[in-house]
């Protein structure tokens, strides 16, 4: 009515109201009546969230691996992840208007590829077979360092990989 609206979001997602290209007001779980032709809402979330995966790699001795594990991760810093991504909402505040906010679990994932195929590349197969721990314990530092997590504004909470198999040849 008039373009009048009112937005309640839950306490783990992190909302930003815009008007004029400034920040109004901002925080977790808030509720309010805005003015839509003027207002731009971004709504992230903070919750933690689990990302599935899994891929093929090859080990040193030139053997492909399929890997199968989870990333679990959360955001720390919402706007360093809002001037990043599109995490804007549509102007009924439902939707958002990109797909962009679907796209942050596969960056994660492409992280964690990358980084364990740097350390299955240094192990036999048979070592890379039996030594998921010692893989998970790698990768995860690793991790905790990648410079692309950290600009993202996120924190990993926990990697785990559920199974390492040869392939059947």
């Amino acid at each position: 009515m008039l373009g009048l609206r009112f937005i309640k979001v839950q306490p783990t997602t992190y909302l930003m109201q815009f008007r004029g290209g400034r920040i109004v007001r901002d925080g977790a779980g808030l509720a309010f009546f805005y003015y839509a032709p003027t207002t731009s809402l971004v709504a992230v979330p903070i919750a933690s969230a689990d990302a599935p995966f899994i891929f093929e790699e090859v080990t040193a001795d030139f053997q492909t691996v399929t890997i199968q594990g989870q990333v679990t991760y959360r955001v720390t810093d919402p706007k360093k992840l809002a001037a990043l991504m599109n995490f804007t909402l549509n102007p009924r505040g439902q939707d958002y208007v990109s797909d962009e906010p679907q796209k942050l679990p596969q960056r994660v994932i492409n992280v964690v590829n990358v980084l364990a195929r740097a350390e299955l590349q240094t192990l036999p197969l048979r070592q890379a077979v039996r030594g998921s721990e010692a893989l998970v314990q790698a990768v995860r530092k690793r991790l905790a360092e990648a410079t692309d997590i950290q600009q993202l504004g996120l924190e990993i909470l926990g990697l785990s990989i559920l199974a390492i198999k040869p392939t059947p040849e």
